[in-house]
């Protein structure tokens, strides 16, 4: 008998060791790892983990081939032991009971523990892991060898940046990333898949100095805008000379310098269809905070800024001098006022919509091909998931738009007040 319990014990213990390493093997995560390897004293533990779960066919292969072998051995011997202590009338009644021993104590208790305490067991089981995927390599060798018959050789698909941000979803509601951390994360995720034309500020609402003003006039228009960067132009936008910086015009002032364009700047040109994330690193190359924008004819579409691009990932950047208001606002349940030049994709990202119209950034432009016209205050456009009304509009474009949530509200119907 007390053969019998030693087996069946034996037996119980490697399948509950093996239940343990797989579930604490698949539930560590790898950033967990890479931050203990360069900053923990089980950098060499987390290192070899990390090798295995890059490459994590071979230790599972390890963990099925000796669970597969003591379930399998320790149920025969210990069904012949039984047999021959007890008689063949006893053996379901054996079997029953080393099955459910085996299912609670060496399957789910070991998994449950190590898929919720993967922080502190991960450290313990690497070196008896590495030693059992070493003792069975000609094993596990054979078996990955007839299973490449049947499912070739089946290559590790990459993290998506779909399961990243899931991931990190699962991560606020568990307590680990705040609601700002995971906002700034989405931002950055998003940043990647913008274009100029989508931040840019557009050409009707861009303030430029001309090269025939006089100071007087120069201060002036500083003094309206309060911004501290200006393209000079010799009439228009299309016909831009450089920048003039607000502490260029001292030169004015003391009088080392007679007119506007010897005190200009280089002012580059960039496509409309340049990648956010190219410009950033160019601007940062070339330590330029501006960039006129051009369209696909060369026609200058408007003007970009470095805050404008910044503003994409840490969300609006003010000073003492800036008055603008958010560009969202709640006004009452699922109801928000909305900035009109907002881009349609950040307004779907902040409040949770899934609007979209060929050719169009922004929300303004949005409402305006659904109108098919120029907007009026009072109009009203029921998209999906919400109900679009113009609260102010500046020359046919919305600066203001009523935003009413609602699951039942349609796509594409219109209305005039």
């Amino acid at each position: 008998m007390t053969l019998l319990l030693i087996v069946a014990g034996f037996t119980i213990l490697l399948s509950g060791m093996c239940s343990l390493f797989e579930a604490t093997l698949y539930s560590t995560r790898l950033g967990t790892l890479e931050a203990e390897k360069a900053t923990g004293r089980y950098a060499r533990r987390a290192d070899r983990l990390i090798a295995m779960k890059t490459n994590i066919v071979q230790p599972t292969s390890a963990i099925l081939v000796l669970n597969t072998f003591a379930n399998t051995a320790g149920a025969t011997i210990c069904g012949m032991y039984a047999v021959q202590l007890m008689g063949a009338g006893w053996m379901p009644v054996f079997s029953v009971g080393l099955t459910v021993a085996i299912l609670f104590v060496g399957e789910i208790l070991p998994k449950t523990y190590g898929a919720t305490h993967w922080r502190t067991t991960w450290r313990w089981i690497v070196w008896p892991l590495a030693l059992m995927q070493t003792v069975l390599s000609p094993i596990i060798r054979i078996t990955q060898a007839f299973a490449r018959c049947f499912t070739g050789d089946a290559n590790v698909k990459p993290v998506t940046e779909d399961e990243i941000q899931a991931d990190m979803q699962l991560g606020k509601e568990a307590g680990e990333i705040t609601t700002s951390e995971l906002q700034l994360l989405n931002a950055v995720f998003h940043f990647d898949d913008m274009l100029t034309r989508q931040v840019m500020v557009p050409r009707r609402d861009v303030a430029f100095l001309d090269s025939g003003w006089s100071f007087e006039k120069c201060l002036a228009a500083i003094k309206e805008t309060r911004h501290t960067r200006f393209p000079l132009c010799e009439g228009s936008l299309d016909e831009a000379v450089g920048l003039i910086h607000v502490k260029d015009l001292l030169g004015i002032v003391d009088g080392s310098a007679d007119t506007l364009k010897s005190l200009a700047r280089p002012l580059r040109h960039v496509p409309e269809t340049l990648p956010l994330t190219r410009l950033l690193r160019e601007m940062q190359h070339t330590q330029q905070h501006m960039a006129l924008v051009d369209d696909e004819f060369g026609t200058v579409v408007g003007v970009i800024t470095l805050e404008n691009i910044i503003e994409q990932i840490v969300g609006s950047v003010q000073d003492e001098f800036d008055s603008e208001t958010p560009d969202i606002v709640p006004e009452g349940a699922n109801v928000f006022v909305v900035r009109g030049l907002l881009p349609v994709d950040k307004v779907n990202r902040e409040l949770g919509l899934d609007l979209y119209a060929p050719d169009v950034d922004t929300l303004s432009g949005l409402l305006v091909s659904r109108m098919n016209r120029l907007l009026k205050t009072g109009d009203q456009v029921r998209l999906r998931g919400a109900l679009a009304e113009v609260v102010e509009e500046e020359d046919g474009r919305a600066t203001k738009v009523r935003i009413r949530i609602s699951e039942g509200e349609k796509d594409g119907e219109t209305t005039q007040q």
